[in-house]
């Protein structure tokens, strides 16, 4: 098999297969030898066409009849069952050969046929996937192929010996042979999600209805009903043209073998030389292509000159093509399809309206030939129907191609419900009802959350419950309506917001607002007496009220100014909040003095009054609150409030900017997504060229999401080759280093940083793949790639090979493929990348990236690689504490290190953060975060030796801190009872430390026990920015409630 791409796991299934359906075909080739020569020199030849009537009526009752029966039935007892009885059968018709049986023949050996492939190909797609089929069932096929050569070329001589009338004994022998390999193949079947699930009975009741046939599933039908309506049209001429040629049994036999073995032949070579390199090189599309356009060339060959020669054409193309490629891809194309819907409706289409339609056609041209519409001798007319019938189909087949991706998206999409999609109809009474319902609820989140819903919504359904909940509601329900309804005096009128307003609570300084909102002056004494209120909330609304007013200014600026002078971060947060409809107030120096001050709580009620000034000066302030976590959504909230064009001429501003820290870049290239203008795109491209990862991942993001706006389709209509091709040559790069580096000792952690680099880089090249489409559940397919999902892989492989440019093609499907030689397909792609370790470790010295630096420099210094540190530029190498305390304790020597340039003081610990790191990539709760991510625990750890006996901590001890096990045990007990002895690489208390709860047990050194311990204050600073820790953390709680479930429903048995 060397022509062909077996894996060693596929072979014995791939044999098993392709004897399997060897046996099928020659089964189907005797057969119809058998019963073509009976028919055409033993009975009424005109026919013929009847025939193909009564092959409808009965294959449509088969196949009803089958799938009765076969439902929810294993699909191997199926075959078996069925092809029994198609041998009983056939040997109680060979027992009475003549008259009546003849027909009874014709038509049966239909059924056969059609029952016994569609049977094959089922069992097939439980044993082989998307990607398999693609590299397989071209070779699988084949076996039909070599069985058309083989029981071809032995009718001659079987019929010369034993006779014609004795065809139907192999027949038999084959289809034997075929339950001899359902059987060996049983081992191999994947038969997970064929069982039927009692969840799905009322889909599967609909689906069985034609009408709910989607789309996809329709192409597909029309696809088979132009097939077969061709090819009972070439195949009646065929046939007709074969009959007055050759008159006499034996021979028109011999020719009929004759035919089988030149058209088994061509089918082995379309199914081992063309079907698998077509379909690789153009996709489903070109597999879907050849079929219709033979057939338009082929009956336009025998339209023109009518006779055996160019018949056989027609119906050698009709044949070859349609098992070989045709029957590749349309298997291929049943394969994203549920498997249960493919086992109710295939048989359905490929058999039952398959065969309505032949039937039809049948009787179609037995009407036309009978009253002699078209006489015998011109039967080539009836080539012109099959051209125009195959420009359909042709037009079809790119609605196919479409349907095949969009099917393949679904078949591994995970679907959820976006509640932004959710409309709710105020007309609808049981929806009002419902809502009005929650309002009324004693439960105060339930009440909020009815609130929420009512933000789009007209009020006055629910006017009565919303002025009950004024009354008796809580403070912040009260709040939340009075800021929903407030601008509305039909809802809430002026009585109620001064009753209201005279309260001393948060909600009644909302109620203050809309009261000078409405210019309700009858309230100014009693905001001037609100001046000296306990209520910061009460005293910044009255204030801010007043100043609109007009009225007490002295009193209420005095008041302002001691909140604006921030010597209290809540109270001046709170006089923001009151001057967001106020802004003329507060000046627009003292706003910007605000807007990147350290309090959270500030510089959010500063963003709130920036975003409704619109003064372009406060851009650049604004900006900069796009660094932090905790305000980038309150700022991207602000700058939406400015004109767009400003807003992106800022951001590029700032990017230009080469004293931008990476944490604002970042900041930035997620908030340019909120932009879907040409402009934006092409900055993001620009930055698809940075070296930063986050920052690629990040700008690839923003590019799907504005690729998802359709605001600027036309930028995503040609794939981004160029930064593809950059981007693919990293991982090349990245790949080729890791090959270089995986038998050193040292080159863990510059193995783990390689591999984070890789991940990174695959999840930007997925998202740029599929600009062109962004609807793609890409997120899902990229966790199935990262983490090797067997089941999916091949699935989103096929996707990416049946909607992605050749060229992209060619650079990401390798990256993406578990079997692909990525470093023999990086060279081939980039002549030009190196291959020696002492390039990549010398590049990521000079790199500018502190963690790589110090790697490279680590693994040259202990791999004793003077030479290579010679050549180094430290002048391109940056001063960091890692180097620090690599150098510590180096002495000068011929290597040109400047050793003074790293001595930094450092504090004396038992290991260095690079050692630290390392202890840290050990133990199960770190091992799948990155080395550089894992430095910063480390410089937050501290390691301590503890005498044996020693406590660590009791039970009922403020858990504040976690510890990981680096040498020695530790016993973990409740007074004299030992719960746990733990070892070298074990972590303890780390559920206290995210809880806040009290130790629940007593921990003791053992004999010379080393702890690294890791405090609570830094361990949250590090989660809030880093993402892999957190992701990390819920791992670990996730495998821990599993195996506890495992341990209790074992417990339970």
């Amino acid at each position: 098999m060397g022509i062909i791409s077996i894996k060693p796991e596929e072979r014995k299934p791939t044999a098993l297969a392709f004897l399997m359906f060897f046996s099928i075909v020659a089964a189907s080739i005797t057969g119809s030898s058998a019963r073509d020569t009976f028919f055409l020199t033993d009975y009424d030849r005109s026919l013929l066409p009847l025939m193909f009537a009564a092959i409808a009526v009965v294959m449509v009752a088969a196949v009803a009849l089958y799938n009765h029966l076969a439902s929810g039935k294993d699909l191997g007892m199926n075959i078996t069952i069925t092809s029994l009885i198609f041998i009983i059968t056939l040997a109680g018709i060979q027992l009475r050969l003549k008259g009546i049986m003849i027909p009874v023949l014709y038509v049966w050996v239909d059924v056969i046929i059609s029952i016994s492939v569609l049977q094959f190909w089922l069992l097939a797609g439980e044993i082989f996937n998307a990607r398999q089929a693609k590299r397989l069932f071209s070779i699988i096929g084949a076996g039909g192929s070599i069985a058309g050569i083989g029981a071809g070329y032995g009718i001659k001589p079987f019929v010369t010996k034993f006779g014609a009338g004795n065809l139907l004994i192999p027949t038999m022998g084959f289809i034997a042979l075929a339950i001899l390999f359902t059987w060996l193949l049983k081992p191999f079947r994947n038969t997970a999600d064929k069982k039927p699930k009692p969840s799905r009975r009322n889909d599967e009741q609909t689906f069985r209805k034609p009408s709910s046939f989607n789309p996809y599933l329709k192409s597909i039908a029309v696809m088979v009903v132009i097939a077969a309506i061709s090819s009972r049209v070439i195949e009646y001429q065929f046939k007709m043209t074969a009959a007055a040629t050759y008159p006499e049994a034996d021979s028109l036999a011999a020719f009929f073998g004759t035919y089988y073995m030149v058209t088994g032949g061509a089918t082995l070579i379309m199914q081992f030389f063309i079907t698998g390199f077509v379909l690789s090189r153009f996709g489903i599309i070109g597999g879907l292509l050849i079929l219709p356009i033979s057939l338009i060339v082929g009956s336009a060959a025998f339209f023109a000159a009518a006779g055996i020669m160019t018949v056989f054409i027609a119906r050698f193309a009709d044949q070859v093509f349609k098992f070989s490629i045709q029957s590749t891809t349309r298997e291929i194309l049943w394969l994203p399809v549920d498997k249960q819907k493919t086992r109710r409706t295939k048989p359905v289409i490929d058999s039952s309206i398959r065969s309505i339609m032949e039937g039809a056609i049948g009787i179609l041209i037995f009407i036309i030939v009978s009253l002699e519409f078209i006489p015998t001798e011109k039967l080539h007319w009836l080539s012109l129907p099959v051209i125009g019938l195959s420009c359909i189909w042709l037009w079809n087949n790119f609605r196919l191609k479409n349907g095949y991706v969009n099917t393949l998206m679904k078949a591994i999409e995970q679907r959820r419900l976006n509640l932004d999609d959710v409309q709710f109809d105020v007309t609808d009474s049981q929806i009002v009802e419902t809502i009005d319902k929650t309002l009324k609820d004693e439960d105060e989140f339930k009440q909020l959350f009815a609130l929420d819903l009512l933000k789009p919504l007209p009020l006055h359904p629910f006017k009565k419950t919303l002025l009950n909940l004024m009354e008796s509601g809580s403070l912040e329900v009260r709040k939340q309506i009075i800021n929903l309804a407030g601008s509305m005096t039909d809802i809430l009128d002026n009585d109620v917001i001064l009753n209201a307003a005279s309260g001393d609570n948060e909600a009644s300084a909302a109620a203050i607002t809309i009261a000078v909102d409405r210019s309700l002056l009858q309230l100014a004494d009693s905001l001037q007496q609100n001046l000296s209120s306990d209520n910061e909330h009460i005293q910044a609304a009255s204030a801010v009220g007043l100043l609109r007013m007009k009225i007490h200014k002295i009193e209420a600026e005095k008041i302002l100014h001691d909140f604006l002078d921030v010597k209290d971060e809540h109270t001046t947060a709170i006089a923001l909040y009151y001057l967001q409809a106020s802004s003329d107030l507060l000046p627009n120096e003292t706003l910007i003095e605000l807007l990147p001050y350290p309090s959270f709580e500030i510089r959010e009620a500063a963003l709130k009054v920036a975003g409704n000034r619109h003064e372009l000066s406060l851009l650049p302030a604004i900006i900069s609150n796009l660094e932090s976590s905790e305000t980038a959504n309150f700022a991207r909230s602000a700058l939406a409030q400015f004109p767009a064009d400003d807003v992106i001429t800022s951001l590029a501003d700032s990017l230009s900017d080469d004293s931008i820290s990476k944490s604002l870049e970042r900041g930035i290239t997620r908030c340019l997504e909120d932009y879907p203008t040409k402009n934006t795109v092409r900055i993001l491209r620009v930055l698809l060229t940075r070296s930063d990862m986050d920052i690629l991942v990040t700008a690839a993001r923003s590019l799907l999401r504005i690729a998802r706006s359709g605001n600027v389709p036309n930028e995503f209509g040609e794939p981004f080759l160029d930064e593809v091709e950059q981007l693919a040559r990293r991982f090349y790069k990245l790949h080729l280093f890791h090959s270089t580096v995986s038998t050193q000792k040292n080159g863990m952690l510059i193995r783990d940083h390689l591999l984070y680099e890789q991940k990174k880089l695959i999840q930007v090249l997925l998202r740029l793949s599929i600009l062109h489409i962004p609807n793609t559940p890409i997120e899902s397919y990229i966790q199935y790639v990262l983490n090797n999902n067997e089941t999916h892989i091949p699935f989103v492989l096929e996707f990416l090979d049946s909607s992605c440019n050749k060229e992209v093609r060619k650079l990401i499907v390798p990256l993406v493929d578990p079997d692909a030689d990525t470093v023999s397909t990086g060279q081939e792609l980039f002549s030009e990348l190196p291959d020696s370790l002492d390039h990549y470790l010398k590049d990521w010295a000079e790199s500018g990236h502190e963690w790589k630096s110090v790697l490279a420099i680590q693994c040259l210094l202990e791999s004793g690689k003077n030479s290579i540190l010679e050549t180094i530029n430290w002048d391109e190498v940056d001063p960091t504490i890692y180097l620090a305390q690599l150098f510590k304790d180096r002495t000068a020597d011929n290597t040109k290190i400047p050793l003074t340039k790293f001595q930094i003081k450092t504090e004396s610990t038992m290991y260095t953060i690079l050692e630290r790191t390392i202890l840290l990539k050990s133990v199960d709760l770190f091992r799948n975060i990155p080395g550089e991510v894992l430095t910063h625990i480390a410089q937050i750890s501290r390691a301590k030796l503890y005498d044996q006996g020693e406590p660590i901590f009791k039970e009922g001890d403020e858990g504040d801190s976690m510890f990981i096990i680096l040498d020695g045990s530790v016993s973990i007990h409740t007074r004299e009872k030992e719960i746990a002895q733990l070892e070298k690489g074990a972590s303890l208390g780390e559920m206290a430390l995210l809880d806040n709860k009290p130790r629940s047990a007593d921990a003791t050194a053992g004999q010379n026990a080393v702890l690294l311990k890791i405090n609570q204050d830094g361990f949250y600073e590090l989660m809030a920015g880093n993402a892999e820790i957190m992701k990390q953390i819920i791992s670990l709680l996730t495998r821990r409630v599993r195996d506890m479930n495992a341990k209790l429903e074992a417990a339970g048995k």
